[in-house]
């Protein structure tokens, strides 16, 4: 099945302002998706390509009709929330994308969601690590 334009789009887009030459961007697609067309790609493999891109610093802009609107992660009750609320405010006293919180939770502990995190000893290990970088950035900005 052949790619949506909106998604090849944004592949193109990705392309352009990681200033990535003709050759290095099909060698991308060669060596990890044995392809010298992103229109061949399928929809797995172009949010492959795009996370790729992101690692290499690539940020999306938001679509048509998203300007202004904020993702946000909701935390329902249960014996995890108050970890998880803690987690979340750490996040954002970093300035971090909300968005980004569901990447580092499936990198680190294999989770997809945020909100699917409830071990509590992971969620101890993620408030140790932000709280860790807030008390740097106080301290590099003057704030103690």
């Amino acid at each position: 099945m052949a790619l949506d334009k909106t998604t090849l789009a944004k592949i193109h887009i990705a392309k352009k302002e990681l200033a990535l030459a003709d050759e290095a961007y099909r060698d991308i697609l060669f060596v990890n998706f044995q392809t010298g067309s992103a229109k061949d790609l399928t929809s797995q493999q172009a949010r492959q390509l795009l996370e790729l891109f992101r690692e290499r610093g690539w940020k999306s802009k938001p679509g048509r009709g998203q300007q202004g609107k904020s993702r946000f992660i909701t935390v329902k009750s249960g014996p995890a929330a108050k970890q998880q609320k803690k987690v979340l405010a750490l996040w954002n006293a970093l300035g971090y994308d909300m968005g980004a919180l569901h990447g580092r939770v499936k990198k680190q502990f294999g989770m997809d969601r945020f909100e699917w995190l409830e071990d509590g000893q992971a969620l101890h290990i993620l408030i140790t690590d932000l709280q860790r970088r807030v008390n740097r950035q106080d301290k590099a900005t003057g704030h103690c």
